[in-house]
Order: structure tokens, then C-alpha cells, then sequence
């Protein structure tokens, strides 16, 4: 039992850090608190809270539902893409205007707007969907049911170490990002990945419905 529970652990610890690795927008939202030495711990909770909740819809069932119906697939895919290629637009706006360096976010009511754009961001972002409940879900729900929670728990776990990873590392690096060339430089860059992940759904999208 307790080898079989270690491989199911370790395979959904390594498919999570596989898709967690590739940054989205909760993990832009990381990258610019921990820069900027902003709350970033909070940003972390909820990343990571969004995550268990949608891998334990996705590996209860809804990953397998979700991934039988085509039709949903494929909106799940055109609307994250145009998902991230609205929030690629943002930062490259932002860029463009030199308005990436962000302010400073002490007072509450900054704080909390913070905690509302991370909960948007981890619960109604199609991208989050198609990783955490299509994706990981679905694979977890093929698995037997007494094997579904080891499973499950090596993904949410993989999302822990990855968001607490990504927030230490991005803390040691505030003192490159004193300057708002830096921060053109971040938001540039992240405008362009966005654009590539994007391209990226709709690449899947056109192999499940080819024109």
C-alpha cells in the first residue's frame, strides 16, 4: 500500500510541477509581489487554495466530464486563449505607458484588492481550468478510486512547493527591480509568453477542430 502510494504521490508531484512550471498569470501576479516585496504570502495562499480546490473537482470527476464533452474543451480553450492574450495585452499597455512598476500596496484596502484580483486569477481564469481540472483531473479520475486522493495530493503538494519556491526566489531578486526599465522589461517579457500560450490553446483547439 505505502509503495503504491508513494508512485501515485510522485506521479501527480511531477505532472503538477510540470504544468505549474509553465507561468500563467497567478504566477505573474507572484513574480510582481515577491519583486516588489509587496503580500505576496497572501497572493500564495490563495494561488495555491484555488489550485486544491479545482484538482479535487477535476480527480472527483469533473475532469472527466469536462474532458468528454468536445464542445466545452474547445470553449475552455478559445476563451483562455483569449484570456491570456487579454491579460498579455495589459502588461504590454502598461510597457508601453511605463506604468509597470507597480505602486506601493501598504494600506488595506490595497491589500484586499490584491487578494480579489488573485481569487479571479485562481478560480475564474479558463487557463487554470484546462491545467488543473481537465488536465490533472482527468488523469486522476482515470486512476482507481482508493488511489485517487494519493494522486491528488502529489499535485496540490506540487503546487505548494511551486508557488513557495517561485515567492523565495522572487523576493532575492527586489534589488534588480528598483528601476521601471526592469519592470517594462518584466511586464514586455510576460506579454510576450502570454501571446505564446495563447497560441499554444488555439494550436490544440485547431487539431480538435481543424478548419
Amino acid at each position: 500500500m505505502i509503495p503504491d502510494f508513494n508512485a501515485l504521490f510522485l506521479e501527480g508531484l511531477l505532472l503538477g510541477i510540470g504544468l505549474f512550471a509553465a507561468p500563467g498569470p497567478k504566477d505573474t501576479l507572484v513574480i510582481r509581489q515577491g519583486v516588489s516585496r509587496g503580500p505576496v504570502w497572501g497572493v500564495v495562499a490563495v494561488c495555491v487554495f484555488a489550485d486544491i480546490i479545482l484538482i479535487a473537482l477535476g480527480v472527483t470527476g469533473l475532469g472527466s466530464l469536462l474532458g468528454s464533452q468536445p464542445g466545452l474543451v474547445a470553449f475552455l480553450l478559445l476563451s483562455g486563449a483569449a484570456y491570456l492574450l487579454w491579460f498579455g495585452g495589459q502588461r504590454l499597455l502598461a510597457c508601453v505607458r511605463n506604468k509597470s512598476m507597480p505602486e506601493t500596496q501598504g494600506n488595506l484596502t490595497s491589500q484586499r484588492g490584491l487578494l480579489r484580483t488573485a481569487v479571479i486569477l485562481g478560480f475564474a481564469n479558463p487557463y487554470a481550468w484546462l491545467d488543473t481540472v481537465v488536465l490533472i483531473g482527468s488523469i486522476g479520475a482515470a486512476k482507481p478510486v482508493g488511489q485517487q486522493a494519493s494522486f491528488a495530493s502529489g499535485a496540490m503538494t506540487a503546487s505548494l512547493v511551486w508557488f513557495v519556491v517561485l515567492a523565495l526566489g522572487c523576493q532575492r531578486l527586489t534589488g534588480l527591480f528598483r528601476s521601471a526599465k526592469v519592470w517594462r522589461l518584466l511586464d514586455a517579457g510576460v506579454a510576450v509568453l502570454m501571446v505564446y500560450l495563447a497560441g499554444m490553446l488555439i494550436a490544440d483547439f485547431l487539431v480538435l477542430h481543424p478548419l
